[in-house]
This record gives structure tokens, sequence and C-alpha cells, in this order.
């Protein structure tokens, strides 16, 4: 007599068995919502601003290093309060920098480094030009808010000047900061401001990118 084996079917999975995995999950989100209630919205809001502050205080000691290389870079001593104001105002400028763009024009593009670096580590876009004709091409292709701008280029001591000039000429063009190796001059005609110090370089970007923001 042969032996008929029977295979039963799987039994089908209990509906229940979905919600029981579903409750470590619900309790500790019920646990949430438990403590954010316990300790109330104000308090919620003052822990959020204090992580803030502790992202933009990390941010700004980098910004600080980055900001006295390019001081010794330039064999200036500027001190501590004047580094951590530019650097503090730079780290908290999120609203101003993120995505903004920058025309730098230097026939020397090694002395800026550190410079850029900052600004990029800020959230701006730089674009670098060697010359008054390369800047002006960029400026047809592309928008910018902000142009930054040696005046002595290529055994030129007036190319930065023919070049505000020839800029301010133009329709909708951005502000234009000088910044150089020595800023004892006047600032000239056309530009927003002029300075051969990085931090004071922070404070004229910042400026000019709230007055465009304003």
């Amino acid at each position: 007599m042969r032996e008929i084996m029977l295979r039963s079917a799987d039994a089908p999975e209990s509906p229940w068995s979905s919600l029981i995995a579903l409750l470590p999950h619900v309790f500790w989100a019920l646990v949430l919502v438990g403590v954010l209630l316990w300790v109330g919205r104000d308090t919620v809001r003052e822990l959020l601003r204090r992580v803030d502050k502790v992202s933009i205080a990390g941010v700004e000691l980098e910004l600080r290093d980055d900001l006295e290389a390019a001081a010794t870079a330039r064999g200036q001593t500027i001190g501590n309060d004047a580094l951590s104001k530019a650097a503090r105002r730079l780290a908290a400028s999120a609203n101003l920098t993120k995505g903004a763009r920058i025309l730098w024009v230097d026939d020397i593009p090694a002395g800026i480094v550190n410079e850029s670096r900052l600004f990029e580590q800020a959230g701006m876009d730089i674009t670098r030009a060697l010359t008054s004709v390369d800047a002006f091409a960029k400026l047809d292709m592309n928008n910018y808010d902000l142009v930054l701008s040696d005046i002595s280029r290529g055994g030129d001591d007036q190319a930065g000047i023919q070049f505000s000039t020839a800029l301010a000429g133009r329709p909708n063009a951005p502000p234009l900061i000088f910044y150089v190796g020595s800023a004892k001059r006047p600032c000239p005609a056309h530009a927003f401001g002029i300075t051969d110090r990085p931090d004071e370089l922070i404070h004229l970007v910042l400026d000019a990118l709230a007055r465009l923001r304003s």
C-alpha cells in the first residue's frame, strides 16, 4: 500500500503580526512626544538655538584659522579681537553668503588662496579671472553678486581703475571691492570699498551683500 503524503498549505499570516511589529516604533514615538510635552516648546527652542550656536562656533574656529593664515601670508599682524569678530560674523551670515556668486579678478591667484577658501567655506561660489578681458567675458556669460579685484595687474598700475570705470558703465553692474597689496590710497571712484586686510575684506563683502538683499 502506497503512502500518500499530504503537504499542508502555509497558514495565512495573521493581520496582527504587522501591527505587533510596529508597536516598538509607536512606543518610542509616544515617548518622544511625552518628553516634548514635558519640557515644553520654549525649552525645545532654546535647546535648538544652543545647537545652532555650537555649530556656528565650530565653523567660526575654522574660518578664524584661515583668516589668520591669510593675514600671515600677507605679512600682517591682526589682533585676536578683529580676527574673531570677522570670523564670527562670516559664520553667522549664511543667509547672505549661501549661494552668493563672486567674480574675483587677480593675475596672481596664489595670493588669494586663503581668502578664497574662507568665502567658499561660507557657501559662496568663486569664479576667478586673470585679466579684465577675461572678467568681462565671464560677466557677459553669467550673473554675479559681487566683483573683487586687484588694482595693479600685469605690470599696469591702473588696470584695476580702468576695469572699475568700464564696469560702472555696464547696466546692472555688480558692486566692486578692491583687495590690494596696500590700501593707503583713498577708495577709487565706482568702488564699494578698498582694503588690504582679509578681516576688513570679510566685512566689506558682507556689507555689500546685505545692501543687495535689502
